[in-house]
């Protein structure tokens, strides 16, 4: 019990550090000292607004999975619900086999249940097969043990072969974790299809990965229709924020009230008399009641080496792909196509991995005239895209651009933004690793830690994440 109110530090001032102080300041109080630092000269972490001449755009993540009802409340919470925007509907393509088409509907992040749709996207050869997988006379059933995890794109490409690991899911997943199916684990990135292949297991069916797809869309059919039934509205897949996510992290700020330390990150962290002492870049050494870690995972590794060394050596050991987006701003939108994006198939030859049109995608950034086009570039292992220079990456994406769509205008404001090592690499068997991680440092009080790299890098899976290790702190600190 402290007797005198709290001081807390939180690592890091990106999303997941701000939704933690925000919580720790509505559970301690107002009397709470609670410090953020962060080594970069701003807040936001992978949130990046910044302005145009004809307005703000996002360089960083630009929306978040609007069905989310847990996120979009506690937006509106804080005050934003006349902020948040949804999507215009229009389509997005994948771009394969040297043409494009339109994003088939039938699979579960690239994984088919059928070849319905997939024609041209995928040779005659591969579609037999896709159709021959889940038939026992033709294909041997799919070997699986319950609660297991493999390699996604091994998986695939055994059952249903390479076209559609390149074709369908790194496409797909490459835009999300920035890696190709073949450096991602099935349960961490798509849990429905391994919670499709358990229950097909647990009730001694034949095991295809096409009949678990289809037991996925089924669900989410019956549960779209429910929802329908029940009078209920149907959410976006996905919302952002009018003005840009500026409003969401300076809005926690206000609200949080915190001492912001920026320029100067922790450095390193102590147990100390009565509580925790924390060391920063600059030198400072602050004393602290409770530490919230909301750093990249190398960073909160290597600060919970003294207090967690288990922990520590799981979190640290998290692999990192660096990516880029080239952010383009248009004059004008006469000649691009009429759909909200492209993804690009891992064997199409490209540089760049997907183009969003965010002018088609978004209708407030449409209403301003001219076209916005954001490249993205980089997967893990391979940042050499990412290390070319500004003017070097701008040719590249106007060079994809005009090769997949014949858009050839040059561009009247161009913002280049890198994020080295910002997305973790959700290997097989990380959900057991975090969860092992979870409990080293439940048995450390007041210290929590919390991130992308933990359960997921989605903006929903932050805030959740922030959450938790808020309401650790806030428990052990009563």
């Amino acid at each position: 019990m402290i007797a005198q109110p709290p001081t807390v530090v939180v690592a890091g001032a990106g999303l997941t550090g701000l939704v933690a102080a925000h919580q720790l300041r509505r559970g301690l109080g107002p009397a709470a000292r609670i410090i953020v630092a962060d080594p970069d000269d701003r807040v936001g972490g992978k949130l990046r607004t910044v302005d145009t001449d004809e307005g703000p755009i996002e360089v960083g993540a630009e929306a978040y999975l609007g069905f989310r009802a847990d996120a979009t409340e506690f937006f509106e919470a804080l005050g934003l619900g006349d902020e948040l925007v949804e999507p215009s509907g229009m389509p997005s393509t994948i771009f394969a086999a040297g043409e494009l088409r339109a994003m088939p509907r039938t699979t579960v992040m690239g994984v088919p249940a059928s070849s319905r749709g997939l024609e041209g996207l995928l040779s005659d050869d591969t579609c037999a097969r896709i159709d021959a997988e889940g038939d026992p006379a033709a294909t041997a059933p799919l070997h699986w043990v319950h609660g297991d995890d493999v390699n996604l794109g091994q998986l695939v490409e055994s059952r249903l072969g390479r076209e559609v690991v390149d074709h369908l899911v790194s496409p797909l997943l490459g835009g999300v974790y920035s890696c190709l199916a073949d450096d991602l684990g099935l349960r961490a990135t798509v849990p429905q299809l391994a919670g499709a292949l358990d229950a097909m297991t647990a009730v001694g069916e034949p095991v295809s990965l096409t009949a678990a797809a289809q037991r996925v869309l089924d669900q989410r059919a019956e549960a779209n229709e429910a929802r329908l039934a029940s009078g209920a509205v149907s959410a976006p897949i996905f919302r952002t924020f009018r003005n840009g996510y500026r409003k969401v992290y300076d809005a926690l700020v206000e609200q949080a009230a915190p001492e912001l330390v920026l320029g100067a990150g922790v450095e390193k962290l102590s147990d100390a008399d009565g509580g925790k002492e924390v060391t920063l870049s600059d030198g400072r050494v602050l004393h602290a009641d409770a530490v919230v870690l909301a750093a990249p995972a190398p960073v909160t590794g290597a600060l919970l080496s003294e207090v967690a060394p288990d922990a520590a050596d799981i979190i640290g050991g998290i692999d990192l792909a660096s990516s880029a987006v080239v952010a383009m701003r248009f004059a004008t939108d006469e000649g691009l196509p009429e759909y909200s994006g492209i993804l690009v198939a891992a064997d199409a030859g490209m540089d760049a991995k997907a183009f969003t049109f965010s002018s088609r995608k978004w209708p407030h950034l449409g209403e301003r005239g001219g076209a916005i086009v954001r490249g993205s570039f980089g997967r893990f292992g391979d940042d050499s895209l990412v290390k070319l220079s500004d003017g070097e990456l701008t040719a590249k994406a106007l060079a994809d651009l005009e090769t997949l769509t014949g858009f050839a205008a040059e561009p009247a404001e161009v913002i280049v933004q890198r994020w080295w090592g910002g997305i973790p690499r959700y290997g097989v068997g990380h959900g057991d690793l975090m969860r092992f991680a979870d409990a080293a440092l439940d048995d450390v009080p007041r210290v929590a830690a919390a991130g992308a790299w933990h359960r997921g890098p989605g903006i929903p899976a932050c805030l959740t994440d922030a959450k938790a290790a808020a309401a650790k702190i806030i428990r052990d600190l009563a």
